[in-house]
């Protein structure tokens, strides 16, 4: 070879080094190992409608087994709720010489009765569901004296479940679904 061909080719060496030299140059010219690196991140947020919770369902309405009577008579053996209905349960009474079916469509005396009592329990076991009607008027009354005239108070149906004996005996007004709208005990007075 010839001196001008090895010098050729160290130029062509040199050139290459030095093109190689530039390009590593600009890819890291920071001369500390493990030089600062800034990554950054954007969050995706994904939001759905769709995914409301649904409300709770309602309770179903309650029905009563008094359906077709004008008048139920007798005492409360439990009162509950359905929903924001207030239910009670009725053990139904007979009214002594007073036929059931009369009974059903015009109710009872509801005055305060002396001495021995004008009903009577004939089935304690049979209860029958009447809901309360909204507004239902409820009025307890209480007799101190046979000449003294009764002490009546508004209450709320559920307290119809607590009346003391001789005073827990009640005439129930139906709606035509069977719902109580009104309510009156028939106290019995002092003997």
């Amino acid at each position: 070879m010839t001196q001008r061909t090895n010098r050729a080719r160290a130029c062509a060496l040199a050139a290459g080094a030095l093109v190689t030299a530039t390009a590593l140059a600009g890819c890291g010219g920071d001369t500390q190992p493990g030089g600062n690196v800034t990554v950054t991140v954007t969050p995706t947020v994904t939001a759905s409608s769709a995914s409301k919770p649904k409300p709770a369902p309602k309770p179903a309405a309650p029905t009563s087994d008094d359906k077709g009577r004008a008048f139920e008579y007798g005492t409360v053996t439990k009162s509950s709720k359905v929903g924001d209905t207030t239910v009670l349960e009725i053990d139904r009474w007979t009214w002594k010489g007073l036929d059931d079916t009369k009974l059903a469509r015009s109710g009872v005396p509801t005055t305060p009765f002396k001495g021995k009592e004008p009903y009577t329990n004939q089935n304690a076991k049979l209860t029958y569901t009447v809901p309360v009607a909204d507004g239902a008027r409820v009025l307890v009354h209480h007799c101190v004296a046979a000449d003294e005239p009764l002490q009546t108070k508004s209450v709320d149906a559920a307290a119809l479940a607590d009346l003391p004996a001789r005073e827990n005996t009640v005439l129930f007004k139906l709606d035509d679904k069977g719902w109580l709208v009104s309510a009156d005990n028939i106290p019995g007075c002092p003997k």
